[in-house]
């Protein structure tokens, strides 16, 4: 037999038909199915033929793979290794937001994350007043379930305990420290605030649990620590 039929016959026998597919990542069971299903959509020729470029481009347009690389085992697994973007929220019904601000689209449910309903600004924006408001609440043991902005570009966050706080537009680190230092006041007391109203110069209106929907809200003075903070 001629070397070149030799190569032929080699070439037959390494460019067997793709039998299984081994994913590997920090995938949830959804997303699994999710990639398995996208690499059956390429009808690959074979092993050894198989575009393992074309292969990555094809489920980087999942959306949602931050990293991917692919490699042929024979005799006949092709194997992905996919890192994806985590999410961090929800955004609007459908998406789900990145640490980087990115917007996914993911085949799974994430129930405990935070949920955003944000009208002017962008993810990335988004992101940024998340991690800030988070990073300063840290200090009155606070967690984030909600952030929204209104169509005038307000901040309203609301916390796992139920309370409600609105931030305004600007000033948010300022505004977060006289927040800090009124909540821990409150909370000393019998009622705890289930709403607070931060674009006040010279105080910080509150409502607590248990009062009327029409009730007045309470104006609380800046400690005298933050006197003078807008």
């Amino acid at each position: 037999m001629s070397l070149l039929g030799v190569c032929f016959l080699t070439w037959q026998t390494l460019d067997g038909p793709i039998e299984k597919f081994h994913i590997r990542g920090e995938l949830t069971a959804r997303e699994q199915i999710k990639v398995t299903d996208t690499l059956r959509e390429l009808k690959l020729p074979g092993l050894l033929s198989a575009d393992l470029v074309g292969v990555q481009g094809h489920l980087m347009a999942l959306g949602w793979a931050r990293d991917i690389s692919v490699r042929r085992v024979w005799p006949d697994t092709l194997e992905v290794v996919l890192l994806k973007e985590s999410p961090v929220a929800h955004w609007g019904d459908n998406e789900f937001v990145s640490a980087s601000g990115s917007l996914l689209k993911l085949p799974d449910t994430y129930p405990g994350l935070p949920a955003f309903e944000v009208s002017v600004s962008s993810p990335r924006e988004a992101m940024k007043v998340y991690r800030l408001v988070s990073r300063l609440a840290v200090e009155s043991r606070l967690a984030i379930v909600g952030l929204n902005q209104d169509a005038q570009g307000g901040w309203q966050i609301i916390f796992h305990n139920g309370l409600e706080v609105f931030l305004g537009t600007d000033r948010l680190s300022e505004r977060m420290q006289r927040f800090n230092r009124v909540y821990q006041e409150l909370a000393k007391g019998d009622k705890a605030p289930s709403y607070m109203d931060l674009r006040y110069n010279n105080g910080v209106a509150v409502k607590h649990v248990g009062d009327k929907e029409d009730a007045l809200l309470a104006i609380h003075p800046v400690p005298q620590t933050l006197t003078g903070v807008p």
